[in-house]
């Protein structure tokens, strides 16, 4: 029976679900995080977690949807599937109403509870959308002449749709709505457009016949070359190994841009949309090159510009930063600026690869549904794969710049398999120039890690430094120069937010006989030694979530080696939730950010609540900021929201430098009032004169707060990235 040609309204419905389906996917899987914070926090693992299995849930659904493809097909299944998905989506917002504080889930590893919460939240709907595009396919499939265009076509536009949910979450919906909101909205899209496609369309795909003759001879071997009509486990590994190379190019990006544009919420936005700008070009013109040249050749070819494409990363990346021609530019411009320019042309030349690939494994239109999503779920295993590899081990055990010479390299041994290097002389030139290419820039140390150590979370670089008239170790977390230590001096703490908080340990200290210190965030763990040799009777507890710099900084930065500081790597609010006793500390340092890089969830009214619960009666909460007054709006919000917590919040700055301009400010709670004016008597007894801790005066805080919106933030609203790009834009002195 053969297949009815498919309608302009047909094409036009198919494709707005495609693009819906996989926009709503994107959507999901960034709202994830902000869903799960609060129970598993936002490491490195909770990230790699939800794109894992996100990742496994669409391969799955697209092989699960190409077999069922083979039944048949019309648009009542596919608005069927895109409204069960519209269910799913609600899946999540039960999980967290059912779990409440995730007390329950406390008793589960870290590790497993995190796989457990994001498979049973997000895999059911991940593996239903995804069964929507090989249904789409069969359906609009009327010949194997058109199969590269439909097939690029198709692909393009769920790349596209990942793309506008990409952009949409991390630069709008975060920003102006609660998490609960937008996964309401992503809901109700999907069931408007189920009832687009539920009526009676002109179009329906049969079952699948037995082969014909004619079929089976077309699907015979060729004479020469490699034939992947007959080799489908070889198609698989290819469309598989493009994809591991994207994602691996992906995570490269957010570690090699990282120094120079930092890594938030805006970075891997716009990161992951250039990316799938990529992908979505590359899809569309592999699937025109697939039609009108489909020979191994071809492929070959596609491939060796991608590995060349992929070796010119470095030199450009390197270039670009040292020419300094996006630093006019906002963050989010800049962002977009330096993926697009480094990043854009490999993902593409990548993205031609899969639709090339399907058209020289279709062998008949009417299994062109099962082909597709038998090849479009490896295609995903490999970015699954991808995915994990490079976050939980290439980067930190290999490096990025050697991750991406080897992801070349590995592409031009495919291109060679595929074009038979020895039987074309032609190609064994291209083949030996892209080789000589990756040699010379390899000679040229430009793939050569520039980080002491790189590791999941920062490019850590340690050197000496001149400040202050002194030889200084400095410890530079990705492009912000987060700890000064004389190794000599302990008493310098190098940045004036140091000063303050070994002033308030020793207002805490003089109250208490053995007070009780925590620090979430150590970084070079220039407070905690300060506290060890000045104010010995503390015990301290630091939270790093990086092991690699708690390495470093016990072994490089001075700490004693008989050292009784308690260092824990973790996540603080996991820490806090789970290892931390309440009702027992006198001090609470919160100073896990990294400039413009902010944890969101360690900085909305739950988070607070809980520093609260571990607090003693008249205990003290620090949280450091850093932002402008008079027009910062996140240290206004982060006001705000300690004052819904604590009855006492005061708000301190450097003595030295004013209340007003950008830098760094300590937002100070406490249940009781903090007697902080006592505190000048009290150093100038130790011998301090000039105290290092301002306080703002309460006028000028009120008019401050009073100046603009002060958000209350919480773990369903937090747009902590979005309020801190206008400080970007301020330090920059970029006009908004």
């Amino acid at each position: 029976m053969a297949l009815l040609p498919a309608s302009r309204l047909d094409v036009l419905r198919a494709a707005l679900l495609v693009l819906v389906t996989s926009c709503a996917t994107l959507v999901l899987e960034l709202a994830a995080a902000r869903l799960l914070a609060p129970f598993i926090g936002a490491s490195l693992h909770t990230w790699t977690s939800i794109i894992g299995v996100v990742l496994a849930g669409i391969s799955l659904g697209s092989y699960a949807g190409g077999r069922l493809s083979e039944r048949g097909a019309s648009f009542r299944w596919l608005a069927g599937l895109t409204a069960l998905g519209a269910v799913l989506a609600l899946l999540p917002l039960g999980w967290v109403a059912v779990l409440g504080d995730g007390a329950a889930l406390r008793p589960i590893p870290v590790l497993p509870r995190t796989f457990l919460l994001t498979f049973l939240g997000f895999f059911p709907v991940s593996f239903v959308l995804a069964m929507v595009t090989p249904l789409a396919l069969r359906l609009l499939l009327p010949d194997l002449a058109r199969a590269g265009r439909i097939v690029g076509l198709l692909y393009a536009l769920g790349t596209l749709g990942s793309l506008a949910g990409n952009f949409l979450t991390g630069f709008v919906l975060v920003a102006w709505f609660p998490v609960p909101t937008i996964v309401l909205t992503v809901a109700g899209a999907l069931l408007l457009c189920a009832l687009v496609a539920l009526p009676r369309a002109s179009v329906s795909a049969p079952p699948v016949e037995p082969m014909s003759a004619v079929a089976a001879a077309d699907a015979a071997p060729s004479s020469t070359g490699v034939d992947l009509r007959t080799r489908p486990v070889l198609a698989c590994f290819l469309v598989a190994s493009a994809s591991f190379c994207t994602l691996a190019i992906e995570l490269a990006a957010s570690r090699i841009l990282a120094p120079t544009v930092g890594v938030s919420l805006l970075s891997w936005t716009g990161i992951i949309g250039v990316v799938l700008t990529g992908m979505a070009l590359g899809n569309f013109v592999g699937g025109h090159l697939a039609d009108r040249w489909p020979r191994q050749e071809v492929l070959a070819g596609s491939m060796l510009l991608a590995a060349a494409s992929c070796l010119l990363i470095p030199p450009i990346h390197q270039w670009l930063v040292l020419k300094g021609h996006f630093d006019g530019l906002g963050l989010q411009a800049r962002i977009v600026a330096y993926t697009a320019a480094v990043f854009l042309l490999p993902v593409t030349a990548l993205g031609t690869l899969s639709p090339q690939v399907l058209r020289l494994a279709l062998a008949d239109v009417g299994r062109a549904g099962r082909t597709v999503g038998r090849l479009y779920a490896w295609s995903t295993a490999g970015a699954l794969l991808g995915s994990f590899l490079t976050g939980w081990w290439l980067i930190a055990k290999v490096g990025v710049y050697p991750l991406v010479m080897g992801a070349s390299l590995g592409l031009v041994a495919l291109a060679a398999f595929v074009g038979q290097v020895w039987r074309r002389p032609r190609f064994v030139g291209a083949t030996a120039g892209t080789l000589a290419l990756a040699g010379v820039l390899g000679a040229l140390g430009l793939f050569a890690s520039p980080c002491t150590e790189e590791t999941d979370y920062f490019c850590i670089k340690v050197n000496q430094v001149e400040h202050d008239g002194r030889r200084l170790l400095a410890m530079q977390l990705d492009h912000l120069t987060h700890t000064l230590v004389d190794l000599e001096d302990p008493s310098y703490l190098g940045y004036p937010h140091g000063y303050i908080h070994s002033e308030v340990v020793r207002h805490v200290a003089a109250r208490t006989a053995e007070p009780r210190v925590l620090v979430i965030g150590g970084g070079g763990y220039v407070v905690p030694r300060w506290v060890e040799t000045y104010v010995p009777q503390v015990r301290m507890e630091v939270v790093e979530i990086d092991p690699a710099v708690t390495r470093l900084a016990l072994e490089r930065f001075g700490v004693k080696p008989d050292t009784r500081i308690t260092s824990f790597s973790l996540d603080g609010r996991q820490f806090l939730q789970e290892l931390a006793e309440r009702g027992a500390y006198d001090l609470i340092v919160q100073d896990a950010v990294n400039d413009l890089s902010v944890p969101y969830h360690l900085m909305t009214r739950e988070y607070d609540v809980l520093v609260r619960s571990l607090l003693k009666p008249d205990g003290l909460y620090l949280l450091t900021v850093i932002d402008e007054i008079p027009r910062g709006s996140f240290l206004r919000s982060a006001l705000r929201t300690m004052q819904d917590v604590f009855p006492h919040v005061e708000l301190l700055h450097d003595a030295r430098s004013g209340s007003k301009g950008q830098g760094v400010y300590i937002v100070a709670g406490s249940a009781r009032p903090m007697e902080l004016e006592r505190l000048p008597e009290l150093l100038r007894g130790l011998g301090i004169e000039q105290p290092r801790t301002g306080r703002v005066p309460r006028a000028e805080i009120d008019a401050y707060l009073a100046a603009g919106p002060a958000l209350l933030l919480t773990d369903d609203f937090a747009p902590v990235d979005n309020l801190l790009a206008e400080l970007f834009l301020l330090r920059e002195q970029v006009a908004p």
